[in-house]
């Protein structure tokens, strides 16, 4: 039971309150392969629902997408923080999205504070030069990438997105 106390009583506490007081921050980290390139309206679509999710839901996060013109390959890096189980839960719909595949979580786990507090769903278009200074992530959606990713190789998934925040900040 979830109490407040209030002088020398103690009164149980709204159901929400208590729900709230109790959730335990969380964040995952992932990486995915596109089916295809997006178009800008694409990419607008899938913030726009995100975003909508994500104010419903109580979460907040970062959505990265690079696209390699030379192999016409796209992937996205998205980081969900919030309450463990809509984070769990918007990515069990991330996991159902057709747009995409070869999903990889990269980090998750319990945090004490969100690292994104003011976006719903931050967005960043980024190429090789932006990843490049974090190993293992310059050559994102190639063969050797997606091998480390899936051997649990790569590190430093929280540090580029909080650099992407840091650049807007």
């Amino acid at each position: 039971a979830c109490f407040w106390l209030r002088g020398a009583d103690r009164n149980p506490a709204p159901d929400n309150v208590c729900m709230k007081a109790t959730r335990r921050m969380y964040h995952l980290i992932y990486v995915s392969q596109a089916t295809r390139p997006m178009s800008e309206e694409d990419l607008a679509s899938i913030l726009k629902k995100s975003r909508d999710y994500n104010t419903k839901d109580g979460i907040t996060g970062l959505l990265i997408y690079k696209f390699t013109p030379s192999e016409n390959r796209a992937n996205f890096m998205q980081l969900l923080e919030g309450p463990e189980e809509n984070v769990l839960a918007a990515f069990a719909r991330i996991e159902a999205d057709k747009r995409h595949h070869t999903k990889v979580v990269l980090e998750q786990g319990e945090i004490s504070d969100r690292n994104f507090p003011e976006w719903s769903m931050g967005f960043r278009n980024a190429d090789a030069p932006d990843l490049a200074k974090f190993d293992g992530y310059s050559d994102l959606g190639s063969p050797e990438f997606w091998a480390r990713a899936e051997d649990g190789q790569l590190t430093d998934a929280l540090e580029i997105m909080l650099s992407f925040y840091a650049d807007e900040f």
